[in-house]
């Protein structure tokens, strides 16, 4: 198994609890997790970037059940708000969806899409056509201008033309803007997840192998037979499955000529995670940025999904930023500056300045 974040993982079990016997992961990291993983600070496990369980991901509640932890959630309302013309617009409410700046019909269109959504639950019927034509042909393209071009833009850095309909009408269909989450009380949920699905690999005898570099990769006509490590170790296998990035995987083994392999793109993502003892208001889970000065995409309380992830009196605050890719200007900043900026949003939405009591940074070149 190349690469041991959640896909690995759960490919991993799927292969042990099938009959598979020496099933071997290969991680970088010295713990599985990718993405999903955590950082520590002060004794207290932070997830790299803001999480959350969605009561409709049934495999991600699979997962959690798999390793004792469902019982353990707790579900909460959040809000979400819109930061836009200098105004907090919460389309959560009936007020607030009254008041947020669109015509009357383009609201009665909105509300007839989102019904459609959520009684669909099929959209294979949508791959390969973009959100612009679902939007368009469901709500109109004042719908999209006045709300989506915005969630887009913050998701992916792409206008709507360029994002998947099939992905957008999935996200409404789950209702995630509006639906409670889920959280771990006085835990960091996806590091309990993570730990739990390593306890269970190593039970059903699967080989974890932390801090394994992967160098390149050897093939014998369209299968591969080894794996060479940082080390120099040569690691032969029967199978091996891949779950890292598709360009990771094209730089290991450039003569896979796979049609469209090549091509695959990724977004990237800056995270910043820091805490507060200073008090937020209004309170609120999920902030979008719509201002186009901004440079965080969004901002995320998590200790309004999750009280006691950090210390007692303390906030946790996640500024997010996506980009097209890490080629972006924004990724190679320096931290001071990128720390400025953030800080800067804070104020422009709160009007007084941000005074965490620590912070960390994630880069990821990689990430969707």
């Amino acid at each position: 198994m190349l690469g041991g974040g959640l896909s690995g993982m759960a490919t991993a079990l799927a292969l042990a609890r099938a009959g598979w016997r020496d099933v071997t992961i290969l991680e970088q990291n010295h713990l599985l997790g990718g993405l999903a993983g955590s950082f520590e600070r002060e004794g207290r496990f932070y997830p790299l970037g803001y999480h959350h369980i969605n009561c409709c991901d049934h495999a991600l509640l699979y997962c959690l059940d798999l390793v004792n932890a469902l019982p353990e959630v707790r579900w909460r309302s959040i809000r979400m708000l819109f930061a836009m013309g200098g105004r907090l617009e919460n389309l959560g409410t009936p007020l607030g969806f009254l008041r947020f700046p669109m015509s009357p019909l383009d609201k009665l269109r909105f509300v007839r899409m989102m019904l459609r959504a959520f009684a669909k639950r099929d959209w294979t019927d949508w791959e390969d056509r973009s959100a612009a034509e679902l939007i368009d042909a469901w709500a109109g393209p004042g719908v999209r201008r006045s709300i989506f071009e915005t969630l887009t833009r913050v998701k992916f850095d792409l206008p709507c033309a360029e994002t998947s309909g099939a992905w957008l009408g999935a996200r409404l269909s789950t209702r995630e803007g509006s639906s409670p989450l889920g959280y771990i009380p006085g835990h960091n949920w996806t590091k309990v997840l993570c730990d739990g699905m390593t306890r269970l690999l190593a039970d059903l005898g699967v080989t974890i192998r932390p801090g394994a570099t992967i160098t390149s990769l050897y093939a014998e006509g369209t299968r591969i037979g080894e794996a060479v490590l940082g080390s120099g170790e040569r690691v032969a296998g029967d199978i091996f499955v891949n779950t890292l990035p598709t360009e990771i995987y094209n730089s290991l083994l450039p003569a896979d000529q796979t049609p469209g392999l090549a091509s695959i793109r990724y977004t990237a993502l800056i995270s910043v995670m820091c805490a507060t003892r200073q008090a937020v208001a209004p309170d609120f889970y999920w902030m979008v940025l719509a201002s186009p000065s901004a440079t965080a995409s969004g901002i995320f309380m998590l200790s309004s999904l999750n009280p006691t992830i950090g210390k007692a009196g303390e906030n946790t605050v996640n500024f997010m930023t996506h980009l097209q890719g890490r080629d972006r200007p924004l990724f190679r900043i320096s931290d001071d500056e990128l720390l400025a900026r953030y800080k800067a949003d804070f104020r422009d939405v709160f009007g007084f300045d941000l005074k965490p009591c620590w912070t960390n940074i994630v880069r990821m070149p990689l990430y969707s």
